[in-house]
């Protein structure tokens, strides 16, 4: 191992006991090679910036769990921002695909011939339940467990706190759930 990278073993060992000071020099030197790995897969400047960021976050967070005898310091960070940056584009992708209102037809979810569930009417239940949720919780849940919105991109999309997502979300599965077992 060369210094460069046992120096960069220390600072994530001392970053994983939450040394601030560590994490500051961490940072200083890695953050521009993990924020051009970033722009070159984003191709702009501040989703990079932003996919950087999440990615030191992560690794402040998850410093403990880097293992040396795995990897090299500089590979695992890599691998981060690689998968922040990913995770981003198909959340950019998932948005522009998704239509401002999530349409709700009934028939849509009730109907589908080669499906086993609309056979035994599980589909059509289903339907009727979303039905009975109030527009607000029924849109939350298509656009979470259907198109794959997170609770930070649902209380965007709403302008409302994502406390409250949570609570739109935990009552409407918990009225699905009443509703499918009667």
């Amino acid at each position: 191992m060369d210094p460069n990278n046992n120096s960069l073993n220390d600072l994530l060992a001392r970053t994983a006991l939450q040394d601030r000071r560590a994490f500051q020099e961490l940072y200083r030197m890695t953050s521009a090679k993990l924020n051009g790995v970033a722009f070159c897969l984003m191709n702009n400047v501040d989703f990079a910036n932003e996919v950087t960021q999440e990615a030191f976050i992560q690794i402040w967070r998850n410093a403990a769990d880097y293992r040396p005898e795995m990897g090299e310091p500089m590979t695992w960070m890599y691998a981060i921002v690689r998968y922040r940056a990913y995770d981003r584009l198909r959340a950019d992708k998932r948005r522009a695909e998704t239509k401002q209102i999530v349409s709700f037809e009934p028939d849509e979810y009730a109907s589908h011939d080669n499906d086993p569930a609309a056979n035994c009417g599980v589909r059509q239940r289903l339907a009727e339940c979303l039905q009975s949720l109030e527009r607000n919780q029924r849109q939350a849940v298509l656009l979470a467990y259907y198109n794959g919105y997170s609770r930070d991109e649902l209380a965007a999309r709403f302008k409302t706190p994502v406390n409250t997502v949570k609570s739109w979300l935990r009552r409407a599965l918990m009225r699905l759930q009443t509703c499918l077992s009667q």
